[in-house]
């Protein structure tokens, strides 16, 4: 493998002001340089993930940072603000996290958050004040350390990943598959949604808000499935301020911006949740068209779109969870609890009908 040399790395997209996004990888993570850079893992998302070695224990583990917009680094003005957004946003997904993870194993374990000088603003050579001659003191960042979920040759492969691989080679999940998927991210879901009570105080739950093929991992057989990057989280109640359009419910007409953004609620991870078993149930994901039919308050504009996952065939209570998940708010199931209930209504059918497969084979 090649050895890790220090250095920019560029994210795929720009910000929502046309500026790139950039970060600084550098050698070590932490100011006593116990995590030493591995190689970048991911940086499609808000945020880049790499892979690190924990000198500590020799183990591998994933660092999370936060993308620097190109304009905020030219700007010291800038800087404390993007810093603040950012140490907000990690911040609330190390506590929908830590939530999850008290409830379910389907989340990665949080090992430490690492505060340093930023490397970002080290690197950049002074451009925006800092790091350069007669600039002032360099603010911190901090750094999310998660577990590493993979193997010795690499990390786990992701549900798209899965996807692409039975799509090119035209192998459908069967129906007890699919099944796995659903109730194994309805676990970790109904962790992370359930409100917490300390005696006297109470705390709200946590939306995930970008549930997609992507940030789920792979891992067995026998399957496992790990719900990953937290970053976008944020509590029952409040604004969704990030998510993935492609799985989110639709916008309205006129806007690009997803529907039911605020506030937000149980039912927008479950849109998300049947945007993603759609796209595994039928090896690609649904058109824009398909996606605003389902969303469709009358029974006849969604007939096209129903028609469509029902030819999917995998049974009456299954096709219907399928598009319950996908309609319009007030049609949806409003928490995960029934969507569970009929999940396991299509288990006992999956299971009675494989049932009476085998009492009519030949013996």
């Amino acid at each position: 493998m090649t050895p890790f040399r220090p250095g920019w790395v560029h994210a795929a997209h720009p910000d929502a002001l046309g500026s790139p996004r950039l970060a600084w990888l550098p050698e070590t993570y932490g100011e006593d340089g116990r995590f030493r850079t591995k190689r970048l893992l991911a940086g499609a998302g808000q945020g880049y993930a790499v892979l690190a070695e924990d000198r500590w224990s020799g183990g591998d583990v994933v660092i999370k940072g936060m993308w620097w917009s190109r304009s905020d680094l030219d700007d010291p003005r800038s800087v404390h603000r993007a810093l603040g957004e950012q140490q907000k946003q990690r911040d609330q997904g190390l506590r929908a996290a830590r939530q999850a993870a008290q409830l379910t194993q389907q989340c990665p374990v949080v090992i430490s958050v690492e505060s340093q000088p930023s490397p970002s603003l080290l690197a950049d050579g002074g451009q925006g004040g800092y790091g350069g001659p007669g600039g002032g003191e360099v603010p911190y960042e901090s750094f999310l350390v998660q577990q590493f979920i993979g193997h010795r040759n690499g990390v786990s492969r992701t549900l798209q990943e899965e996807i692409d691989e039975r799509a090119a080679s035209h192998r459908r999940f069967k129906a007890d598959q699919l099944l796995d998927l659903a109730e194994q991210l309805c676990n970790t879901l109904a962790a992370l949604h359930a409100d917490r009570h300390h005696g006297d105080e109470h705390s709200k739950g946590w939306i995930h808000a970008d549930i997609k093929p992507e940030n789920i991992l792979v891992l067995g057989p026998p399957a496992r499935y790990v719900l990953i990057d937290y970053d976008a989280a944020v509590q029952i109640g409040d604004r969704i301020r990030t998510t993935t359009s492609a799985y989110a419910p639709p916008a309205a007409e006129g806007t690009d911006e997803p529907s039911e953004l605020a506030p937000a609620s149980e039912r927008f991870d479950i849109y998300m949740l049947g945007a993603t078993l759609a796209h595994a149930a039928a090896l690609r994901r649904l058109t824009d068209r398909q996606a605003r039919e389902l969303y469709a308050e009358d029974f006849d504009v969604s007939a096209p779109a129903r028609r469509f996952i029902a030819s999917l065939r995998y049974g009456p209570i299954l096709t219907n969870a399928l598009t319950t998940c996908l309609s319009a708010k007030k049609f949806r199931l409003a928490t995960v609890d029934r969507v569970r209930t009929d999940l396991a209504r299509a288990r006992s059918a999956t299971a009675l009908e494989s049932a009476l497969r085998t009492l009519g084979e030949p013996r």
